[in-house]
């Protein structure tokens, strides 16, 4: 595969699987045994795939990706991406506060075949927890 059509398999990724939450685009655009590293845990397979993807659009109305950047070579795409959704579910133990989340992360994508193979994902976990309201905003730093 090319490089430009590895970078348009992951752009799909967000637009088609996790924006647009079309199921079918997981067994288009992901490979049967993917591997995902996200947050320390290892998950493997479309099943865990979809099983994020449900529980995200379960916490979050209209969660949506934006690919800020994207940096690709032989195998590889790294993609900047910012996300938004508005809290309607529970999230860890915290119930639905309506507030709106802006969280920005990075992915690196291996594939092969033409599917995405292996997944890591590093996000602003930290931030998304502080707008929520589970954890307290850092105060601002102060000056001598």
């Amino acid at each position: 595969m090319s490089i430009d059509s590895n970078k348009d398999i992951a752009r799909r990724y967000f637009e088609d699987i996790w924006n647009r939450h079309d199921l079918a685009a997981v067994d288009a655009l992901v490979a049967p045994e993917v591997r995902g590293h996200v947050a320390g845990t290892d998950l493997q397979g479309r099943a865990a795939l979809r099983q994020r993807l449900e529980a995200t659009h379960q916490v979050y109305a209209e969660p949506r990706f934006t690919v800020e950047d994207q940096v690709a070579e032989g195998d590889r795409v790294a993609v900047r991406w910012t996300f938004t959704g508005r809290q309607v579910g529970a999230f860890m133990g915290v119930a639905p506060s309506g507030r709106t989340v802006r969280v920005t992360g990075l992915s690196l994508f291996r594939l092969a075949a033409g599917q995405i193979a292996e997944v890591w994902l590093n996000a602003d976990d930290l931030g998304e927890l502080q707008q929520l309201g589970v954890l307290p905003a850092p105060q601002a730093a102060r000056t001598p």
